[in-house]
């Protein structure tokens, strides 16, 4: 008998390192250039208290000197002002690496291709690399006569470290409305082959260890947790199986409402943030349907788990099972719905012509991160709701201030510099923008936000688990 547990628990070991090295080669494609690089920019100016600059004569120039804070410079714009008429001459754009005395980029334009209010990109025609910390400066001139110009448009506000405004030369107050964007270099792309070997070895060793254990008889939570996951895998099946059917008993419909939910939902909140609030969102149907579709889930996850194990009471009383069994159960038996309410997203997607990419495969990390987090989420809750029956009353508040918390139907820029830095402790909104970039943009995030949606399912995992691991004993006397 030892002998056959020592060869499954081999096999078990080798078919997750196989698994290991598949899944570190389908990242590795599916992230591409973003384990290299991430996209950067310098903001454009605020547009509050913005102002024309002398118009673009042969006798004026205007200059913007700014601090660049990107490794590669790869394009730059201008907003401009033709005071809405039909200006005549030749307009010069040139940059210039202070730092580096080089010009970077040089372009002439007719004035007449101008319209008022336009934002002239300008592409350089190849990167400019290691110009971090460089001085920049954006030089402006016209042939054109006073009355017949344009003039670029500044603002008095929102000025940054290193930028100065020239017109003929002699430094001004405000700064010119313009943006620089490039990237940055990521130290997990040069780095990655390497990092993946480091991981191996020590899941090599985590593994060498378990042998050890099992030989040995020593004990270990992995080896008792993967025990009892197969000895109640028959019973954590049923258990899901009876929460998706009963959800759905005497249901017309049945489980498609789980795909026309989500559909319902997304149109109304449509009609009212993209016409009666003007919610001005590029392939805003999309970006509102991703949000929904995971907050809806971790609120029903959770909702669920909260009665894991106070709607048990008759089970636990009567029979032994380990308790953790119910609130993942729970989980589990949402996470069902999910799946199905995925479909209606893709279907979007693809009714507003975005299309499928290699990044895609990228979204089983994202929906496993949020489902780890709602066990936790589900552990804690259940565990708190033995104790306290008010928690269900205080937990329906605490998940719609959740949503309004969680840019689901609005755009993060709307929110204040304050406000933004909340984001970052918030798990939903890392979840969602996980989505929302592999989906809408169509590449990986940036290493940075896997590593947050990780250490946020990781953490409430462990918290939860640990709070309903210390109070389980006692919970047979509350239910």
């Amino acid at each position: 008998m030892r002998q056959k547990n020592e060869m499954h628990l081999i096999r078990g070991c080798m078919l997750t390192l196989a698994l290991y090295l598949m899944l570190a080669a389908v990242f590795y494609y599916a992230a591409g250039t973003q384990l290299y690089e991430r996209r950067s920019k310098n903001e454009i100016a605020n547009l509050a208290g913005i102002y024309t600059a002398p118009e673009l004569t042969g006798e004026q120039t205007v200059k913007q000197v700014f601090l660049c804070e990107m490794d590669g410079l790869e394009l730059f714009n201008i907003l401009f002002c033709t005071f809405a008429r039909e200006n005549t001459g030749q307009l010069q754009v040139v940059l210039r690496d202070e730092t580096a005395q080089t010009v970077v980029y040089r372009r002439d334009l007719r004035l007449e291709e101008l319209a008022d209010g336009q934002t002239l990109e300008c592409m350089l025609p190849q990167r400019a690399e290691g110009v971090r910390g460089h001085v920049m400066a954006i030089e402006l001139s016209s042939d054109g006569v006073f009355g017949n110009a344009a003039a670029p448009w500044c603002s008095d506000t929102g000025i940054a470290k290193g930028q100065q405004l020239y017109v003929n030369n002699e430094p001004v107050e405000g700064r010119m409305c313009f943006g620089a964007f490039g990237v940055d270099h990521v130290w997990t792309g040069p780095h990655y082959w390497q990092l993946v070997l480091a991981a191996g070895v020590y899941l090599c060793i985590g593994m060498a260890a378990l042998l050890f254990k099992q030989r040995y008889k020593k004990k270990s939570f992995v080896l008792t947790a993967a025990a009892l996951l197969e000895k109640y895998r028959f019973l954590i099946r049923q258990l899901v199986s009876r929460d998706f059917k009963i959800k759905y008993k005497r249901s017309v419909l049945g489980a498609l409402w789980s795909f026309v939910n989500p559909l319902l939902t997304m149109c109304v909140q449509y009609v009212v943030f993209s016409t009666l609030f003007k919610m001005d969102i590029p392939n805003y149907p999309v970006y509102l349907l991703s949000g929904i579709v995971l907050f809806n889930f971790f609120t029903e996850a959770t909702n669920m788990a909260l009665y894991a194990i106070t709607g048990n009471a008759s089970l636990i009383t009567k029979v032994y099972v380990p308790k953790y069994i119910y609130p993942v159960s729970k989980v589990l038996s949402t996470g069902i719905n999910l799946l199905i309410s995925m479909l209606p997203l893709f279907c979007m997607c693809l009714a507003t012509g975005i299309c499928m990419t290699k990044a895609w495969l990228l979204l089983p990390f994202t929906l496993v991160c949020l489902v780890v987090f709602c066990i936790g989420m589900g552990f804690l809750l259940s565990a708190v709701m033995v104790f306290f029956r008010d928690m269900q009353f205080i937990w329906n508040v605490l998940t719609m201030v959740w949503t309004y918390a969680t840019p689901v139907f609005y755009p993060e820029t709307i929110l204040s510099q304050e406000m933004r830095m909340t984001l970052e402790w918030n798990p939903m909104y890392q979840y969602i923008a996980f989505l929302r970039t592999v989906i809408l943009e169509g590449i990986s995030p940036e290493p940075r936000l896997y590593l947050k949606c990780a250490c946020c399912s990781a953490l409430f995992l462990a918290v939860g688990f640990a709070v309903f691991r210390k109070t389980q004993d006692r919970f047979i006397f509350y239910i």
